[in-house]
């Protein structure tokens, strides 16, 4: 437990690699769970839904932590998630009327969806120490004469 305890907290840094390492395997144990929730039907779930909750609790986490490196508050996940939610939720809404119009209304998250990708995933973090703690690229004094 206390090897996983790192990878559920809020605090602190995540450089990119971390991130896209912790988001490729909760994306593969998802889809695991999933398929032993569907061959196994109520056993299954049992699985998954604790898997799931584990995801979440760990993709949340790593993806703060990477905002931390950006030098940026957690709650910007809010601004970055939440859109794209709520459009989806709207444009299915919206389709039972109209299709056209429901596709429309999903689509416009997908700018939000871009930010949250380019933002996470792709760009670098802030360089030297920032207010959420150190750099994860650079080796402290400890490591250095070590």
């Amino acid at each position: 437990m206390d090897k996983l305890k790192p990878h559920l907290s809020f605090a602190g840094r995540a450089n990119r690699q971390p991130y896209w390492v912790t988001s490729v395997l909760i994306y593969m144990a998802i889809v695991v769970a999933s398929f032993t929730a569907v061959t196994l039907s109520i056993t299954g779930l049992l699985v998954f839904i604790p898997v799931l909750v584990l995801g979440l609790w760990a993709g949340m986490a790593v993806a703060v932590r990477r905002l931390h490196d950006r030098n940026k508050s957690g709650w910007w996940l809010l601004a970055m998630y939440l859109p794209p939610t709520l459009f989806s939720i709207i444009g299915e809404l919206a389709s039972v009327s109209n299709p056209e119009a429901g596709s429309g209304i999903a689509l416009l998250g997908v700018p939000f969806s871009i930010w949250a990708f380019v933002e996470l995933g792709c760009l670098k973090g802030t360089i030297g120490p920032n207010r959420f703690g150190d750099d994860p690229l650079q080796p402290t004094v400890a490591e250095v004469f070590s």
